[in-house]
């Protein structure tokens, strides 16, 4: 079986990208067996909370994970180890080599911004030792070796302003736009993971309960079973020549399963490394001025800021607001 989870970070901002991210592992049973708990199975070296020794990794939905008080340490050591613990990994030693292997087709459109490029000597990881991941990372790979358990697939979309911006003229709105996005993923892992047993939980999707004409649009030559549909939780089953996939949109479904909450977390800790750049770029211009994580009311606050600096240098509208 497949197992494989979809969510997103930066659904509501008004600066800085939109990143829709999903994680797979191969867990080594049949699509009819119960989904096992991936937190059981990984327990010696993952835990649901924050361990104070740092033993294990905190694997969770990215806002149980990561808060701006306590910085991005445990979201960083969680993502980079996952990262370095695939199979085939060559390991990353930049945030550009972290992007470019898990959004590659993203990297030409973020690199268009100039506040997203890298500076000279940026520090990688940013707050955490790289050697204490890699430990903890060797551990988490034994781990996975032992339960017969691989992450066979973790990838992200990252939309800067720019591109959502077009998507959503091209969609009309935002959830739009966003379900494109999960659309990509549900693609790819249906191409490559459809007859290994595949269930995907997705988060649910601006509050939609019926996904099955979403489904049936994307999946045309598949047929369709819905299993339930209900305000927490919509279930489908897709079925072609002997192959079953399963697929799950559910409320807070990144605390229901592993996978998920690994999208989670690397959604939000790509998100938050390029806003790092995004703040730092403005302040190398404007030293004063204070960082914003580009959410109402504080995004209007920046924009307002650094308004003389932007038109002295003729930036638009479109190149750096979300236009929702």
């Amino acid at each position: 079986m497949i197992l494989a989870g979809i969510d997103e970070a930066g659904y509501g901002p008004i600066l800085g990208p939109l990143v829709v991210g999903c994680c797979a592992f191969d867990i080594g049973v049949s699509i009819d067996d119960e989904v096992p708990c991936l937190w059981k199975r990984f327990s010696r070296v993952v835990s649901r909370n924050r361990v104070k020794s740092g033993r294990k990794l905190h694997i969770n939905d990215s806002k149980a994970v990561y808060s701006p008080a306590d910085g991005l340490k445990e979201l960083e050591r969680g993502i980079v180890a996952l990262a370095w613990s695939r199979e085939g990994s060559a390991g990353c030693e930049s945030f550009d080599d972290l992007l470019g292997q898990v959004a590659p087709e993203s990297v030409a459109e973020i690199a268009r911004a100039p506040w997203y490029r890298a500076e000279p000597g940026e520090k990688f990881p940013a707050e955490s030792e790289a050697i204490s991941i890699r430990m903890i990372c060797n551990a988490w790979r034994h781990e996975m070796h032992a339960t017969s358990t691989q992450c066979v697939h973790l990838g992200a979309h990252v939309l800067p302003e720019h591109t959502f911006n077009r998507l959503v003229s091209q969609t009309r709105n935002k959830a739009s736009a966003n379900f494109t996005q999960v659309a990509r993923h549900l693609d790819l892992l249906m191409r490559q993971f459809a007859g290994q047993g595949l269930v995907v939980f997705c988060d649910r999707q601006g509050g939609r309960e019926h996904y099955g004409s979403l489904l049936r649009l994307m999946f045309e030559d598949w047929s369709l079973e819905i299993l339930l549909e209900t305000e927490p939780r919509s279930e489908y089953r897709l079925t072609r020549a002997g192959a079953s996939v399963k697929i799950i949109f559910a409320e807070k479904a990144e605390t229901q399963c592993l996978s998920t909450a690994a999208a989670s977390m690397l959604c939000k800790y790509l998100r938050e490394g390029l806003m790092r750049r995004f703040n730092a770029y403005w302040q190398r211009m404007m030293p004063d001025l204070q960082p914003t994580a580009g959410y109402h009311p504080d995004g209007v606050r920046f924009l307002k800021d650094i308004a003389s600096k932007r038109a002295e240098m003729g930036i638009k509208d479109e190149m750096l607001v979300r236009s929702r």
